[in-house]
């Protein structure tokens, strides 16, 4: 188990932030949500948050950014950035769903998840952590990589699109909710 901070990105609505933090973390409601219904975070990077804020929802009264911590491990979340089985596993999930007529190339991540959770209850954990290729602009200001080799397209990614969707408030110990930015709303912020 190693601990995590995390960062969510939320529009300003000019909200009481005492009770922003009280009642966070928020859930993400829409319809097409990626790896299902839950509470979105990006893993380690602010710069993601920055991103999502700015270039992605670009949200017209400005946004916040709020900080928790969570005790990642492989038993309670599916991991699939960093843990060859459980790429495997939903790998192979993927191929048999294909094989029953149950999945094609329209099918999404989010639908898997769905289907090992909802119609085969195999799904046991609490979040899920995926990387999003392809998700973040190669040339927005929230890009930073290093080719491996110049000339070549192969490069190393020091802020990856890395999210983790918990799927309770409290999926894998998630504490410590605050608003890190802007800094006008953080605690340590100096007038």
């Amino acid at each position: 188990m190693r601990r995590v901070i995390v960062y969510q990105t939320l529009e300003d609505r000019d909200t009481d932030l005492g009770k922003l933090e009280l009642n966070g973390p928020y859930p993400c409601k829409w319809p097409n949500t990626w790896l299902g219904h839950g509470y979105y975070f990006w893993d380690s990077f602010i710069e993601n948050a920055h991103w999502w804020g700015q270039e992605i929802r670009n949200y017209s009264n400005g946004y916040i950014i709020c900080e928790a911590i969570c005790d990642f491990n492989d038993s309670d979340c599916c991991d699939l950035v960093g843990n060859t089985e459980h790429l495997k596993l939903f790998h192979d999930t993927y191929e048999f769903l294909k094989q029953k007529g149950l999945a094609n190339s329209k099918t999404t991540v989010g639908r898997i998840i769905q289907y090992l959770k909802e119609d085969v209850k195999t799904f046991k954990y609490s979040a899920t952590r995926a990387l999003g290729f392809r998700s973040k602009n190669f040339h927005s200001k929230f890009s930073f990589t290093l080719p491996f080799e110049n000339g070549k397209p192969a490069y190393l990614d020091f802020t990856p699109a890395i999210q983790i969707c918990f799927y309770s408030k409290t999926s894998l110990n998630l504490r410590g909710y605050k608003i890190k930015y802007p800094p006008k709303y953080s605690d340590d912020y100096l007038v």
